[in-house]
């Protein structure tokens, strides 16, 4: 299966649905420009589909329900960091947006990231998934909703290394590929366990028989994918015609949600794998799941919910600052708690910019129960908001922090701040 036809299939927004009421002054409404820059073609282009289709459901409903409004306007950053750095840069100086707001590769995110600072302008990042991005590497100008790789590998580390402690390794040759792998392979140790062996492939590889004819011969019990995309699903596939769905178990990073039509699902029942969100994990994320689907075609995702989710936050933020200026705007987001359709309050961290929130693992279910739910995964792990990211005081919010004070924020040239 190709990207093109889950591009074709995956769900486009419909009908809107409702979103939490602002009470705002009155007064003429003012109109923000949101820079929308995903991946809309390239090897991620497929998860790009989803977020866009939920950020149009919020956005539909947050025009509806308050006097600021919004619009998009969209780049296409191809799933290539060069291009996302030129498509930001088309945004900020020709568009003029007020905001820039998407992505989801991590290497992009990072290029987003150093953009808005040089320009001054604020960034939300969508689906980037790199730790380092509210790390080593965080921006002052960039704040991240969705779970960094540190934070999704967590319940998923609880539930493999019960699996079984002799791993096998496949691993993507980029930033969230390398990432996963050194979580997974740290965690694998402090428990004891075995790495038998670890192979590296290029993105977006598509036969993976020489590494599965290894894997076969290997004498390990968990096969564990630091890939994703599609790059899983055909692991994945693969991985089942080879018959090791019969002598071992299989876990990793990321297997999407969306490839129920790639997958064999009956052959790869409980492989185990992070979910986003799901609509069974609290009566609010029910609501949530009944409401996204009266407006998306298909099955819902955990990256329709990053898309709407981030936007609505994106929106509220801009609310609560009053402005668009880049530094204020920054500064509402810190230590913002908010309802995330989850079971516990979701915070966006003031020390490292990440947004923490519960995190799940789930056991992948069986055709005859996908038929009746529609969705891909029983959760079967979680991890709670509040331990989700860590403290301030973790190894990776001190990065963050030290990152933030060597960096200056620029005065963005030609541009007025909008007052909402």
């Amino acid at each position: 299966m190709n990207r093109s036809t889950f591009l074709a299939s995956g769900a486009a927004a419909g009908a809107a649905i409702a979103a939490p009421r602002f009470t705002l002054a009155a007064g003429p409404a003012a109109t923000v420009k949101v820079g929308f820059i995903e991946s809309f073609s390239g090897v991620f282009s497929d998860l790009g589909a989803y977020h866009k289709a939920g950020a149009l459901l919020a956005l539909e409903d947050a025009n509806k329900s308050g006097r600021v409004k919004y619009e998009f306007a969209y780049g296409d950053d191809a799933s290539k960091p060069a291009v996302a750095t030129t498509e930001g840069q088309r945004l900020v100086s020709q568009e003029n947006v007020d905001v820039l707001f998407g992505g989801t590769s991590s290497a992009n995110g990072a290029a987003l990231g150093a953009l808005a600072l040089q320009n001054g302008v604020f960034y939300l990042a969508i689906g980037a998934q790199d730790s380092a991005l509210t790390g080593a590497r965080a921006s002052k100008l960039m704040y991240r909703f969705g779970p960094n790789a540190r934070m999704i590998l967590a319940p998923v580390l609880r539930r493999a290394l019960a699996l079984g402690k002799k791993w096998y390794f496949i691993q993507a040759d980029y930033a969230l590929g390398k990432d996963a792998y050194a979580q997974c392979s740290d965690a694998l140790k402090r428990a004891g366990g075995t790495e038998v062996a670890h192979d590296i492939v290029p993105l977006g590889t598509t036969d993976f028989s020489s590494q599965l004819t290894k894997v076969a011969t290997s004498g390990a019990d968990v096969l564990m994918l630091c890939n994703s995309g599609l790059d899983a699903a055909n692991t994945a596939k693969q991985w089942v015609q080879f018959g090791l769905n019969k002598k071992m178990r299989l876990a990793g990073v990321s297997l999407e949600d969306i490839y129920y039509k790639a997958l064999p699902l009956d052959a790869v029942v409980g492989a185990t794998f992070p979910v986003l969100w799901a609509p069974s994990v609290s009566p609010s994320a029910a609501k949530l799941g009944a409401r996204m689907r009266k407006g998306i075609s298909g099955p819902i995702s955990g990256r329709h919910y990053l898309g709407y989710m981030a936007a609505m936050t994106l929106f509220d933020r801009i609310r609560a600052a009053g402005t668009t200026d880049a530094e204020k705007l920054a500064a509402s987001f810190e230590n913002y708690t908010f309802e995330a359709a989850k079971a516990t309050r979701s915070q966006y961290h003031g020390c490292d910019h990440q947004c923490a929130q519960d995190v799940y693992a789930g056991a992948s279910v069986s055709t005859k129960q996908f038929e009746k739910t529609q969705f891909m995964y029983d959760i079967v792990s979680e991890v709670p908001a509040n331990e989700s990211d860590g403290t301030c005081d973790s190894p990776w919010a001190k990065a963050a922090t030290a990152a933030f004070a060597t960096q200056k924020v620029v005065a963005r040239q030609g541009y007025t701040a909008k007052t909402v």
